[in-house]
């Protein structure tokens, strides 16, 4: 009785220890496959995450995780073979951080597209307030019948429309410059990738930008009879700002507003480019002889840049000599008219004639190489008599005042 007693007990142990084991290796393998089902949903959740405190949420619980199962790791590198715990939960955070930064990055990229594509509605709508209101002026311009001041004004107040226009686009270029500096393609891309639509669509900079090298060739191509040099001057400037833009993030603006017409566009705005120099460059030199016409600069006659540059270098090497040979006050008249011109180059015009392509800095400064040699030998003889009279005058009372102190100092003596 007693042998069949000790029999049951050792069955009952035996059976005991079976499913303790049973039950232990169980919760090891629930503990294998609950790390391996978590550790592919946190994989999971980082490709969907879209914004930083998302990313920053889960970095937080990825960090718990880690904790939970630390003091396991023994038990997962038997099941994660070849890997181990610690290269998985390394490789775990380090895509946690990068999905952070990566949505931090794609997060300021979207503010600066929603910022420019506001900025860009501005410019649409001042743009096209400005053409209204200068397609309205050139329109009275053409049907006016009033008197020559009114027509005036309107002229006027049509050159004001354009400089407030030039002024709009210089702030535009300026506002390019910036936001595309700056601007991370790759994020971009991965803006897109994320949602698409976030590229712009409306207010395209790419339409906007050909849009705007269009209007500004019509109104070099409409608008000369109502433009004078200062206008022009003021265009060069413009343009070369423009074009400047365009050379240096000209690329990167054609990739972001990628588009059915896109290729088009960026072709045709490169073809508008060079139109809008060369229309700049005529127009430019069609100006500086108007103005010589109105200022009686007698120069012989030319109608392009180089015949420009060649009727200058005639009319001081002629103006020199006639200095030279006869000094008299029409030559220095003629000085004093040419010298006006002359002093707002230098002071103002010289990088607007480069820019316009009519005079480069070179050939600017040879002229006035001539410029200064006509000024120093163009006082008319008549002026240097009276200046050599006047000097003697002085000294002859210096001598005469010299001498009287003298012959005081004399009388004293004796």
């Amino acid at each position: 009785m007693k042998f069949h007693r000790i029999i049951l007990l050792i069955i009952a142990i035996g059976l005991f220890s079976s499913t303790l084991f049973a039950q232990e290796a169980q919760s090891d393998y629930e503990i294998q496959q609950t790390f391996k089902e978590q550790y592919t949903d946190y994989e999971q959740q980082l490709d969907n995450i879209s914004s930083p405190d998302s990313a920053e949420k889960l970095i937080e619980s990825i960090k718990e995780f880690d904790q939970n199962y630390s003091e396991h790791k023994e038990l997962l590198n038997k099941a994660l073979y070849p890997d181990t715990y610690e290269e998985q939960m390394e490789n775990l955070k380090k895509s946690s951080v990068h999905t952070l930064n990566k949505v931090e990055t794609i997060t300021k990229q979207q503010k600066k597209l929603n910022k420019l594509e506001n900025q860009l509605a501005s410019y649409e709508q001042n743009l096209s307030q400005l053409d209204q209101q200068t397609d309205s002026l050139k329109t009275a311009i053409r049907q006016s019948t009033e008197s020559e001041k009114e027509l005036s004004n309107m002229v006027r107040e049509y050159r004001q429309s354009l400089e407030k226009r030039d002024e709009l686009i210089l702030t535009f270029i300026d506002s390019m410059v910036v936001t595309y500096q700056n601007m991370n393609l790759d994020a971009l891309q991965e803006i897109e990738d994320y949602d698409k639509r976030s590229r712009i669509k409306t207010n395209d900079a790419l339409k906007l930008i050909h849009d705007i090298s269009e209007e500004n060739i019509q109104i070099l191509q409409r608008n000369a009879s109502n433009l004078q040099l200062d206008d022009y001057m003021r265009m060069a400037e413009v343009n070369y700002q423009f074009q400047a833009m365009w050379n240096r993030l000209g690329d990167k603006i054609h990739e972001v507003y990628e588009g059915d017409n896109a290729d088009m566009l960026a072709e045709n705005i490169n073809t508008n480019l060079t139109e809008w120099n060369n229309l700049l460059q005529t127009n430019t030199v069609d100006a500086v002889k108007d103005y010589f016409a109105q200022q009686g600069i007698k120069t012989t006659s030319f109608e392009s840049a180089n015949e420009f540059n060649t009727a200058l270098h005639s009319y001081l090497d002629r103006k020199i000599k006639e200095s030279r040979d006869n000094r008299s006050e029409a030559n220095y008249s003629d000085l004093q008219r040419f010298k006006e011109f002359w002093d707002r180059v230098e002071v103002q015009w010289t990088s607007n004639l480069a820019h316009a392509n009519v005079l480069s800095r070179d050939q600017t400064s040879e002229l006035n190489q001539k410029v200064d040699e006509w000024t120093q030998i163009a006082q008319p003889r008549s002026n240097n008599i009276l200046v050599y009279l006047l000097g003697g005058s002085v000294l002859l009372a210096v001598a005469l005042g010299v001498m009287l102190i003298r012959e005081k100092k004399n009388g004293g003596s004796a």
